[in-house]
């Protein structure tokens, strides 16, 4: 009786095993192709065995789409990785991509405070996050920000400079001031930290 349970498990396994296979041989290729540029080429090798349920193949294909121009898809495949995977934090930051480069920027903004939901101390979306909304002048939002980078890495030149700029900017400017100079510290004779200093009578 053990010996017909054990037969029946290893032929119903069978075509599982020659999937994954199927799968793994599709990936190499795609990554074959996308070594010599060959985007379509690499599209083509996932698309063959696409299964919609496949986390996997769908932030492959959302990748490649983007690579290739094909923003609205990329973002379509995106948005199917992170329905499977709702915690995952890499099918979110592959989405900012395409829809960045659409312009739809209010769907970055939304993105990223998703991650920031997921995992609060993301440094590199606090920063960017805060660089979006220090270029729309909603320096309150950007301050809460840059106050996490730095306070998650206190040496860190990008976000020093921009803690900085966000002080001088809501009028912390003795604040402002030392956080310049921690600049120089990082970068002597930085531009942008000496500019700043040089408004702060």
């Amino acid at each position: 009786m053990k010996k017909i349970i054990i037969l029946l498990s290893c032929i119903f396994s069978l075509p599982c095993v020659k999937a994954q296979d199927v799968l793994q041989t599709a990936f190499e290729h795609s990554y074959a192709q996308e070594r010599i540029g060959n985007y379509i080429g690499a599209t083509q090798s996932i698309a063959a065995v696409y299964n919609p349920k496949s986390y996997e193949c769908n932030l492959r294909l959302a990748y490649l789409k983007y690579m290739s121009g094909s923003y609205s898809e990329s973002i379509n495949l995106y948005q199917k990785a992170i329905t499977l995977m709702p915690y995952a934090i890499e099918p979110r930051l592959g989405y900012i991509y395409p829809v960045a480069a659409l312009g739809k920027w209010d769907d970055v903004v939304a993105q990223y405070t998703a991650l920031l939901k997921i995992e609060p101390k993301n440094s590199t979306v606090n920063y960017k996050l805060g660089v979006i909304y220090y270029n729309r002048k909603k320096y309150t939002q950007a301050y809460a920000l840059f106050e996490k980078v730095v306070n998650l890495y206190p040496f860190d030149y990008d976000g020093l400079l921009m803690f900085a700029w966000t002080n001088y900017r809501i009028g912390k400017l003795p604040q402002a001031k030392l956080l310049f100079k921690k600049v120089l510290l990082l970068s002597p004779n930085d531009n942008s930290a000496l500019e700043g200093l040089s408004l702060i009578k």
